[in-house]
């Protein structure tokens, strides 16, 4: 009799949210996205090798293109909201100016910046606005997305 392998089944589900922002506020509030009923099913293996916590983690849609080619309008992304430390290079689920994004901060020259990966979009200097963290982006199904850029 062959040996059988131990394959991972063990399922991490995940809330698909959108983000309801109050203006001027760090605070927001998380409303089932209803376009998608089912949870986020993410393999738990795979957010334990971004060292991610299930009970801090959120999945939200990418509602624009500013992150073209590296996320896609419509893709899906898990956000780990116990995570709001800023590196440069790595990629956020922000509040700006009330808008719920998904971008990119850099650090420059000591000035923070929101930059997208799309050359169509502009980079704005987080001063020049307001800017709350709600947590970094960690995985997109089917890829880490921590610590890529």
């Amino acid at each position: 009799m062959g040996r059988s392998e131990f394959v991972e089944t063990e399922i991490t589900t995940i809330p698909r949210i959108m983000l309801r922002l109050r203006a001027g506020s760090d605070n927001y509030e998380t409303v089932p996205d209803l376009s998608s009923l089912e949870p986020l099913r993410v393999l738990t293996s795979e957010l334990r090798a971004v060292g991610a916590e299930p009970h801090r983690l959120l999945a939200m849609r990418v509602r624009d293109q500013g992150m073209e080619p590296m996320l896609f309008e419509d893709d899906w992304v898990v956000i780990d909201t116990g995570d709001t430390a800023r590196r440069s290079r790595e990629v956020y689920a922000v509040n700006w100016n009330d808008e719920p994004c998904v971008q990119q901060l850099v650090e420059r020259g000591g000035q923070w910046y929101l930059s997208s990966v799309n050359p169509e979009f502009k980079s704005f200097n987080v001063r020049s606005g307001h800017l709350s963290i709600v947590g970094r982006v960690v995985y997109q199904p089917g890829r880490t997305v921590a610590g890529k850029l």
